[in-house]
């Protein structure tokens, strides 16, 4: 369903119980292949592949290199990071390290934790981590002031590459609005952020670039790149910048001016200048987190860069989560029970749904908007929390959707399938007794103007569900929702909807409640991390990318797009964001009816699929088609997600032939997916990338897994022909290199 936006700042470190070391002076500390040297003088950490050294007296990088094959110095004698406080610029090389701690990771690695002294008034901890194999370090700047410190900005972090030729990369969600060819809204103030999912600028080697983006890469004559990520979303306050010598991870809260949620389809409004105008007030005695970023390097930037960020994030920084085949209600709505947003899924309708989603072989059935008898208390539509429109009568529109107030009916109806639940967890129904009882929760203003739109038309769209916005304070309440959610009902997936950043009078700023909301989502992670929680990407400037794909799956896109628009999506955003956490409808609607089940399948092995149509209106015939590759994603659902997703041949929109393949150099396996749309031409050849030297590749059919064929890595270095007679098809192949 349309809705809000969303956003995100503070990280949660994520560290061992116990420091392996502490102390000012020289130590020398192992876990695997990762090392920490601390002296009076320096602090190292480092690894097989990668190190980074720092000088104490003022923190600067003395050293970062590349050590695969012939060492690469990277950088040396430059700052490691800058903060923007009012009108000043401080850089780290006005800081000392008194202090240092090393402790041991609990998923490998290590954490160097500096403690740094200089800045009168704040006490400024710097942060890095290093992991076995990953060449790269994660890193993130604490700040904890004495007073109301002024925040205006910083970089996440810095390196003196010198000269290099620069790429940027911004990635965008938004599909509600953004489509081939859009050009922005149609009322703009400053960068109007035009395309769809990615915005890729470059520079001539020493030349400067800046601008909006997430991913920075440098590269040198030979193809090595080093290449910055900050773990933000896609905010006009997340930029980088290369300027001839240095690239930085940019953090400018003075860009961003104002959230305008769904209404960002018709307006956008940005600072478009350098000029001061917001800022950020910490308030004293509270710590606070700059979002982190990973400095990484390539031995080229199209396979091995993309490749250390995904073993990074899969290994070490994202929270694991199930890659279920999911069922979603939103389409089961003819208005029969409901008049708006909500959907008509009741307990009835489980039992008439719930058996051709396990023929189709699905994990998760998600209950959308219409399982909650009002938005704000979140507590089941059933007798013992009956919708308030119903008049009691057992024939009303509105009578109590299912026999329970735990969901015990439904979880027997559908199992073994796992239940799951939309939210839109930041928003209330002005009738809901919790926005009675606690009406200073509201944001205001804007929440309790949205609140007073929702009363008058109470029935109407997403006005039924609810639209009234809380602020922050409601956070304690929501987090003991979801909580009862998963420990009395057993839900073990949320879908997170409506999220829009906003300023809230007296409980702060639009990053202060982005920050809480995903402060609210780490904890309940970190102590229920069995549960999935998805985010709602359809509009823009919600978490995506990083601070979305760090914590789960998205939704990305709405209704029901055809397979040019659907591998399009994946294609344009691979190889650097997980094609895996791209939430995408599959058999969507009545697509069946004018293309091969096989290649509507196919085309979902990539992606994070759920079913978001009325499942009883489809035909047997389809479900018996397409159980084959449900059952052969449950068999492989390990090796379609633990690799990188690499774009092969052209856009899918030009309806040509296009490609994707999946690649884990470790375990060197993966999936090859090719499809021919329109193209005149039967037959294709298809390159593969990242294949290493020497090997020999065995190739299985999908979905049977019939072995049909081995190559050895030059040919299919060369490229394979994949001949597929007509149009509309795929070709599905599972690789897996002989020992």
């Amino acid at each position: 369903m349309r809705r809000l936006p969303l956003l995100v700042t503070a990280v949660a470190l994520v560290a061992g119980t116990t420091p392996a070391w502490s102390g000012p002076r020289g130590h020398d500390v192992r876990a695997g292949s990762v090392y920490a040297d601390v002296s009076d003088t320096e602090v190292v950490l480092g690894n097989a592949v990668a190190e980074r050294r720092w000088s104490r007296d003022a923190l600067l990088t003395t050293s970062l290199l590349d050590k695969r094959g012939q060492d690469r110095q990277w950088s040396t004698g430059s700052r490691d990071f800058s903060l923007t406080i009012g009108a000043a610029t401080i850089g780290s090389e006005s800081l000392t390290v008194e202090d240092v701690t090393v402790t041991e990771l609990d998923r490998g690695g290590l954490q160097v934790r500096m403690e740094l002294a200089g800045l009168p008034g704040v006490a400024v901890t710097r942060v890095v981590e290093a992991y076995d194999g990953v060449a790269g370090f994660r890193t993130q700047t604490l700040l904890t002031p004495t007073a109301p410190l002024p925040l205006r900005g910083g970089t996440l972090d810095e390196a003196a590459v010198g000269a290099a030729a620069p790429v940027l990369h911004a990635f965008r969600a938004g599909a509600d609005w953004r489509e081939p060819g859009y050009t922005g809204p149609e009322v703009t103030v400053g960068d109007p952020h035009a395309g769809t999912w990615r915005d890729t600028r470059t520079a001539a080697t020493g030349e400067a670039l800046e601008g909006p983006g997430q991913w920075l890469s440098m590269s040198r004559e030979d193809g090595r790149t080093a290449f910055l990520v900050a773990e933000r979303n896609d905010l006009p306050s997340s930029r980088a910048s290369y300027d001839g010598t240095t690239a930085a991870l940019v953090v400018d809260y003075s860009r961003d001016v104002v959230s305008l949620g769904p209404l960002e389809e018709n307006g956008h409004a940005e600072n478009p200048t350098d000029a001061p105008a917001r800022h950020r007030v910490l308030p004293a005695g509270e710590t606070f987190a700059f979002d982190a970023a990973f400095l990484g390097f390539g031995t080229d930037r199209d396979t091995d860069e993309p490749w250390q960020f995904t073993r990074y994030l899969r290994d070490h920084r994202l929270a694991p989560y199930a890659a279920d085949l999911t069922f979603n209600s939103n389409g089961t709505d003819s208005n029969v029970i409901s008049t708006g947003a909500k959907d008509d899924m009741d307990y009835a309708t489980v039992l008439e749904t719930a058996p051709k989603a396990k023929a189709l072989g699905l994990d998760t059935f998600i209950l959308d908007d219409g399982w909650q008898a009002i938005s704000g208390d979140w507590q089941p539509d059933s007798p013992q929390f009956p919708e308030p429109r119903w008049d009691g009568t057992p024939t009303s529109k509105y009578r109590p959707r299912f026999p329970d107030a735990d969901f015990t009916a439904v979880r027997e109806a559908i199992a073994p399938m796992k239940l799951g639940l939309w939210m839109s967890p930041m928003h209330f129904n002005p009738a809901s007794e919790t926005f009675r009882a606690h009406p200073d929760w509201a944001c205001a203003p804007l929440g309790l103007g949205t609140t007073a739109v929702n009363a008058l038309q109470p029935d109407s769209s997403s006005n039924e569900a609810g639209i009234g916005i809380w602020g922050p304070r409601a956070i304690p309440h929501i987090e003991s929702r979801l909580t009862e959610a998963i420990t009395e009902w057993q839900v073990t997936y949320f879908k997170f909807d409506f999220l829009m950043w906003v300023d809230c009078a007296g409980q702060g700023t639009m990053h202060d409640y982005q920050d809480a909301f995903v402060a609210m989502v780490d904890r309940l992670q970190a102590a229920h991390p069995h549960v999935t929680f998805q985010i709602d990407e359809t509009n823009d400037y919600r978490l995506f990318p990083f601070a979305s794909v760090t914590r789960g799956p998205s939704w990305f896109q709405n209704g029901t797009p055809t397979p040019d628009r659907l591998l399009h999506n994946l294609w344009n955003l691979a190889p650097w964001i997980p094609t895996e956490s791209l939430g995408q409808h599959f058999l969507g609607g009545r697509q069946h009816e004018s293309f091969p089940v096989d290649t509507l399948m196919a085309i979902s092995l990539l992606s994070h699929p759920t079913f978001f149509s009325d499942l009883r209106n489809l035909p047997d015939h389809v479900v018996a088609a397409a159980a084959p590759w449900t059952r052969f994603y449950a068999a492989h659902r390990e090796l379609l997600t633990e690799g990188v997703t690499y774009p092969l041949l052209a856009d899918p929109l030009g309806k040509g032939w296009t490609g994707m393949q999946t690649w884990d150099p470790e375990r060197a396996r993966g999936a090859l997916l090719v499809f021919r749309q329109s193209a005149a031409d039967a037959s294709v050849t298809v390159p593969l990338r990242g294949i290493p030297d020497g090997r020999v590749v065995d190739l299985y059919a999908a979905p049977s897994g019939e072995l049909v064929g081995s190559a050895t890595s030059a040919q299919l270095q060369q490229g394979l022909t994949v001949e597929l007679p007509e149009k509309d098809t795929a070709q599905v192949l599972v690789l897996r290199a002989r020992s």
